[in-house]
């Protein structure tokens, strides 16, 4: 056995941009690793650490973290039918807005995975004649990546926060930018797996078996196996649970991963036998310094972490629900969700602050309720208007929508409400964690600008998709994105945006340098410059 090193070569890129592709990135199987020199020097040499994209901040973070949906057009609404006017509102399940723990769950993320990896090395077994397959390739010797178990466990975070408060879709958006299966070639017969993550949904009164069970079908996914490998692996050859955990230890040192996150864990039914319990999860990260991270609510948390012992393993604490107890941030996310509405008379800022406290009431602040009561007041609104009723959006009307589609809901929220007010159970939460951890954060972005990018966004996505139906929004947000992030001086129309993105899709980006244009906005707010020319 030797410790296995080797010379790499950096690739040049601009500091708040990801070595890999957007393709890359989403690539089901392996992508072959792109090294950027990292500012710590502790982390220069170590290839599984400098092959990771760096966490996004600024602009590049609230881009990640929204995604638009379709502007509405209220003339086009006219010429469809009651039933396709509402199909349109449906979109909304798919509108993403920045949340104040996005900054901290990006920077913390790359903090627990280059933890990880800083106590572990990679070590080669040339002696040992036994052939595996990496995809699909075969090689005669073990490659193996192992740390010391006399050292600490690695960093982990535990993100906890009310239901709906977008936990889980924000963990998509941030594994979104990273490569789950890296290839890194130390000489051209040697081929190193590194799984950089694995997310592993809990499922309702599950065990550890099956917890054990879904580690394997995640690592097969993330190979890209059709069939059940390495979950068979796990099931059918493991019988008790002390081999399936050991088996894991395996697969872990083989494919190198960085961290395993385990999402929805109020789900798990936890046992009080230990062999069963989180400590025997635990045991995992003990022999492979792997990083393990929760993702779930407050009650899970005191159930995993109930003692000290427990508790210092929970590692960083995210509050996810913070954002809702702050009525500012509130009025934010509600400003930025009225970008889009099917009224024939738009509600205006002014009309927004007076309706923000009845939204509040009924949402608890939280971001999947608010999306779904203005889902539902909009299809409310529709209805009524094909029936030839005048209605008005007010504190009734909201209240009314709220009755008939949330009566089941409103306990909860009421609990929700009487959560902020006491924050007795929070305390608890607080006393084993860093104060600073908690606290929310304001994006660091400017309203308007965002405003103006998302108007611009919503417009160009309703003229390509009369080209190119097959183009999905998410794709042509981006590449939006890409043409504003030059047009600093915001002088692009709708139409030469909506060209260069076409240009784009068909593979022929000609983009040169405009000259920039004498025409100035009309007004002091940049959305205003904004036509459907």
């Amino acid at each position: 056995m030797e410790e296995l090193n080797w010379k790499y070569w950096y690739t040049d890129v601009d500091k708040d941009q990801n070595q890999y592709t957007y393709e890359e990135c989403n690539r089901i199987g392996p992508v072959d690793a792109k090294y950027v020199k990292s500012s710590n020097k502790d982390f220069n040499g170590n290839p599984f650490i400098e092959a990771l994209p760096r966490p996004r901040d600024g602009k590049e973070l609230i881009n990640a973290y929204t995604c638009p949906i379709p502007a509405v057009d209220m003339g086009e609404l006219d010429d469809m039918t009651i039933n396709e006017q509402k199909e349109t509102v449906l979109s909304l399940k798919r509108l993403r807005l920045p949340l104040s723990f996005h900054k901290q769950l990006e920077f913390i993320n790359y903090d627990v995975v280059s933890s990880s990896y800083m106590l572990r090395k990679m070590y080669v077994w040339n002696e040992e004649d036994i052939q595996f397959s990496i995809n699909e390739q075969t090689t005669r010797q073990i490659i193996k990546m192992r740390g010391k178990i006399e050292d600490s466990a690695p960093t982990e975070f535990a993100l906890l926060g009310y239901s709906g408060c977008g936990k889980s879709t924000s963990l998509k958006q941030l594994f979104d930018n990273i490569p789950q299966v890296i290839m890194h070639h130390p000489d051209p017969a040697t081929n190193i797996t590194q799984i950089t993550y694995l997310v592993v949904s809990c499922m309702p009164n599950s065990n550890f078996a099956t917890l054990y069970r879904q580690i394997g079908e995640a690592i097969d996914n993330a190979l890209g196996y059709p069939e059940p490998v390495y979950e068979l692996m796990i099931t059918k050859k493991c019988r008790s649970l002390a081999e399936k955990q050991l088996k894991v230890c395996e697969l872990i040192e083989k494919f190198s991963i960085g961290t395993i996150v385990l999402d929805e864990i109020q789900l798990i039914n936890f046992n009080s036998n230990k062999e069963n319990s989180y400590e025997g999860l635990l045991g995992i990260v003990n022999k492979t310094k792997i990083a393990l991270s929760v993702v779930g609510t407050d009650e899970a948390y005191k159930k995993l972490f109930g003692m000290l012992r427990n508790a210092r393993r929970a590692g960083e604490y995210i509050n996810a629900s913070a954002y809702t107890s702050d009525k500012e941030y509130f009025n934010f996310l509600l400003s930025m969700l009225l970008t889009w509405q099917w009224l024939d008379k738009p509600i205006t800022k002014e009309q927004a602050q007076e309706l923000s406290d009845t939204l509040y009431e009924c949402t608890g602040g939280i971001i999947n309720m608010l999306i779904w009561l203005y889902k539902w007041i909009m299809i409310e609104y529709l209805d009524n208007r094909s029936k030839g009723k005048t209605v008005t959006i007010n504190e009734k009307f909201i209240k009314t929508v709220s009755k008939k589609h949330f009566g089941q809901l409103k306990g909860a929220i009421d609990m929700v409400n009487q959560a902020k007010v006491e924050e007795m159970e929070d305390e608890q939460i607080l006393m084993l964690a860093e104060s600073d951890k908690n606290k929310y954060e304001m994006p660091e972005t400017n309203v308007e600008n965002l405003a103006y990018e998302s108007k611009m966004i919503n417009i160009v996505i309703g003229k390509v998709h009369q080209i190119y139906t097959d183009v999905t929004s998410d794709d042509i947000a981006r590449y939006v994105r890409q043409i504003l992030a030059e047009d600093e001086y915001h002088r692009m129309k709708p139409t030469e945006v909506a060209k260069e993105v076409v240009a784009i899709i068909t593979g022929n980006p000609t983009r040169k340098k405009r000259r920039p244009s004498s025409k100035a906005p009309a007004s002091k707010n940049i959305c205003d410059y904004i036509s459907n020319a």
